[in-house]
């Protein structure tokens, strides 16, 4: 029998690294969990200590020689993915940490498999908008398409996974912590929103963590070494009135009163309908703006490689409006 593949985890500590954890089949793979200093409890092996700002990964030589010579695969996950930083926050982990994975996995003639984001298709040539320099997103979006870049131009073996919006595991809602998802619904349900920006046509589209971890897991045992895939629900994801319908029942599950905002155009939106606002709401509202713009500009019904990933990856069917209440459901009653 052939021993299992070794595989080195960045941002083992993280959302997707810890889920991809609880995926892991210790049989078929060996995961080397790797995370800069926060605990990761789903590991089987000790944490390996590494920062991917600094040369060889913050290893010593003989330390980086011996990793290299045991790893078969990356699975690159680690990343700062709090949005609204100037530019050169991302860049020492995003772009040259990801520059570093990369020396990393040549010398260990090991394929990486990279974790970006569904919205680089708002920076991708054709995109049918253009996404304003100020949005909020604009940096974190642009680290990783710069991540991808060095990856298509090393000549290393790769695959890009670029997910949606993530929410919790799609059958019990856990989370390792909250996310954008999250923390939006719940500003809606207190209500923060007196309206809600929207762009006509796009869909709330957010996918369930696991469904990611599913498809990466499976990725490395089946040794593929390149694709582009688009961790998405597509033309099957709920609309905005929908995304409105979960949060109502929610609410009523939980004893809350919650009337849904009414839905503005905006397209034709006067700016001074966000400016005028008290400081809190005009954030709220502009975090709203600049995410719907996002989802235009990468085509308001997001590229999707679903069907791909159910035939080929077993990736299980998964009502998005039913992983999405379970979601909250987990928030409210773990996340505060």
């Amino acid at each position: 029998m052939s021993r299992p593949r070794t595989v080195l985890l960045t941002g083992a500590s993280g959302v997707v690294g810890r889920a991809v954890l609880r995926e892991q089949h210790p049989d078929r793979l060996r995961i080397i969990p790797a995370a800069r200093s926060a605990p990761v409890p789903e590991a089987a092996e000790p944490v390996l200590r590494c920062d991917l700002t600094r040369e060889r990964l913050g290893l010593d030589p003989d330390s980086y020689r011996a990793l290299a010579a045991e790893v078969d695969v990356v699975i690159h996950s680690a990343g700062l993915t709090e949005w609204g930083l100037p530019a050169e926050r991302y860049r020492p982990v995003n772009v040259d940490g990801t520059r570093q994975v990369i020396d990393f996995a040549a010398q260990a003639g090991a394929t990486v498999h990279f974790m970006s984001t569904e919205f680089v298709a708002a920076l991708l040539p054709g995109a049918p908008a253009q996404l304003r320099s100020e949005n909020i997103c604009r940096n974190y979006i642009d680290s990783k398409r710069q991540a991808e870049e060095l990856l298509r131009v090393s000549g290393l073996p790769h695959t890009v996974f670029r997910p949606t919006n993530l929410i919790g595991d799609a059958a019990t809602g856990w989370t390792s912590r909250g996310q954008i998802v999250q923390q939006m619904s719940d500003w809606l349900l207190r209500g923060r929103a007196p309206f809600v920006p929207v762009h006509p046509g796009i869909r709330m589209d957010f996918v369930a963590q696991d469904l990611l971890a599913k498809a990466v897991v499976r990725a490395v045992e089946l040794g593929d070494d390149e694709g582009a895939f688009w961790v998405s629900y597509g033309p099957e994801a709920m609309d905005v009135e929908g995304c409105l319908r979960v949060l109502a029942k929610h609410a009523a599950a939980v004893g809350r009163t919650f009337t849904p905002p009414p839905l503005v155009d905006a397209d034709t939106l006067d700016p001074d309908e966000i400016d005028r606002r008290d400081p809190m709401t005009r954030a709220y509202l502009s975090v709203l703006r600049d995410v719907g713009e996002v989802t235009r500009c990468s085509g308001g019904v997001l590229p999707t490689s679903m069907p791909m990933l159910r035939s080929r990856y077993g990736i299980p069917v998964v009502d998005d409006t039913a992983a999405y209440a379970t979601s909250l459901a987990y928030a409210a009653e773990h996340l505060g």
